[in-house]
């Protein structure tokens, strides 16, 4: 039975893949004649001191959410230098070099809704929040809204939400949910604009998306400007501690700027009149910390214990970063050397899951499609295209039966527990996951 191509993807999930591959060849032909090294950022974004030292560099490296449609893999594909950098000064680590948003954030198909865990967990967080910090009639705006998965879960209906995204793709997938949603980014101008309209927010919300910011001033003097004077801003960010205890180098791409510890979140709260009244930490996405701050200043005492720990292990020096690398040049030689080893056994390896994730693993160990022919993805929207750099073709999940591989590579680790659920079957005729970490699942 022949595998489906991506002409037996839904209609709407097909179109909205053709409508974000236009838009990123637009976008970076607009782009090719510019020169990279102009988007090297040479100040911190949070305390703006000079002297960022370099951590890691993965090379260069195409936009990890760039799919390819099959008729485009004989076409040189734009890559941009890919490269950790650190401030000494306030502890934060963020990319060296600056792709244009508007290239990477436009169009997107990343879906909060088709992760089962991803929608409880932003659920919870609208609904406890809610009920702790709004009143009746009160607003509730969420920056990087995405498809509006998180706002609408929100059980009370006795306030008003408004998203906030860039992605114009995306938007009518707001709208069929009730969420309305302003298609740009979040900046202080359009902050204030809204609550010209709509009033002061008693909720902010931001979950993976100040990673994602280059102007962090521009976007926290609009948090300061729309927030009610007893409102709250809460914000999830990946944990910088838990990406380097768990050598996470994945999470590195062009849309992730900044990687976060407490101590420079601290330092851009302050500037802006805020305090930081809360940290919790929580296992998604590898490692996740979930930030609670008010109107005022400094930080309340379980809060300032976060950065005092960090303070204590170094993490703004340099040398604090030594181990990570190290171990990320070993994992890239094991991944190597077990995907030859599996091919010369005579066993056949597919990938599952087709996230950003992936395309940094697979671009940065050079791992082409005679180490790991093709992907499979659930996602209708990737089904039928290849990923960026190194061409595998992803396939929905059907391909388990017509291919029948042997191992089961997985970019998509954080979503692991899903896919094992759900591949069930796979593993009971013998099947074995692998991540790119050295773990079998």
């Amino acid at each position: 039975m022949p595998e489906p191509t991506s002409a037996a993807v839904t209609l709407p999930e097909q179109a909205l893949a053709e409508r974000v591959r236009g838009d990123y060849a637009n976008l970076a032909a607009q782009s090719a004649g510019q020169d990279p090294r102009a988007w090297e950022r040479v100040r911190c974004r949070v305390c703006h001191a000079d002297g960022l030292v370099e951590i890691l560099s993965l090379g260069l490296m195409p936009p990890a959410n760039a799919l390819l449609r099959p008729t485009e893999l004989q076409q040189a594909e734009p890559r941009f230098p890919l490269e950790l950098k650190l401030c000494q000064s306030c502890g934060l680590v963020q990319l060296g070099h600056v792709v244009p948003p508007e290239l990477l954030f436009r169009s997107y198909l990343f879906f909060t809704s088709t992760s089962r865990v991803m929608v409880e967990h932003f659920g919870s967080l609208m609904n406890d929040a809610a009920d702790r910090y709004v009143p009746p009639g009160g607003l509730v705006v969420e920056i990087g809204s995405n498809d509006g998965t998180a706002l609408s879960s929100i059980r009370r209906r006795d306030v008003r939400v408004l998203g906030v995204d860039p992605a114009r793709n995306i938007a009518v997938m707001s709208a069929s949910r009730g969420v309305p949603t302003v298609s740009e980014f979040f900046t202080e101008p359009l902050a204030r604009e809204v609550r010209r309209v709509a009033g002061p927010a008693h909720l902010i919300v931001a979950c993976n998306v100040l990673g994602h910011i280059d102007d962090l001033d521009d976007t926290f003097a609009g948090i300061a400007a729309l927030l009610a004077d007893n409102g709250a801003l809460v914000f999830e960010v990946p944990y910088l501690r838990d990406l380097l205890d768990r050598c996470e180098y994945d999470t590195v791409y062009h849309e992730h700027l900044s990687y976060f510890a407490i101590r420079p979140i601290l330092t851009l709260l302050s500037r802006h009149g805020l305090r930081l009244e809360r940290v919790q930490n929580f296992p998604v996405h590898g490692g996740t910390i979930r930030v609670t701050a008010v109107r005022g200043s400094g930080a309340a005492d379980d809060a300032a214990a976060w950065v005092q720990r960090e303070n204590d292990a170094g993490l703004h020096k340099r040398s604090a970063f030594d181990g990570f690398v190290a171990t990320v040049q070993s994992r890239r030689e094991w991944l190597r050397k077990t995907l030859a080893d599996l091919r010369q056994q005579g066993r056949s390896v597919l990938g599952y899951g087709a996230p950003a994730k992936a395309a940094v693993v697979l671009n940065y160990c050079g791992i082409g499609t005679d180490l790991l022919p093709a992907v499979i993805d659930s996602t209708p929207a990737k089904q039928g295209w290849c990923i960026p750099g190194t061409r595998q073709p992803i396939l929905p999940p059907s391909a388990l039966e017509s291919r029948r591989p042997d191992v089961l590579l997985l970019p998509a680790w954080n979503h692991a527990q899903e896919i094992l659920n759900r591949e069930s079957a796979f593993r009971a005729r013998g099947g074995r996951f692998i991540t790119p970490h050295g773990k079998e699942l």
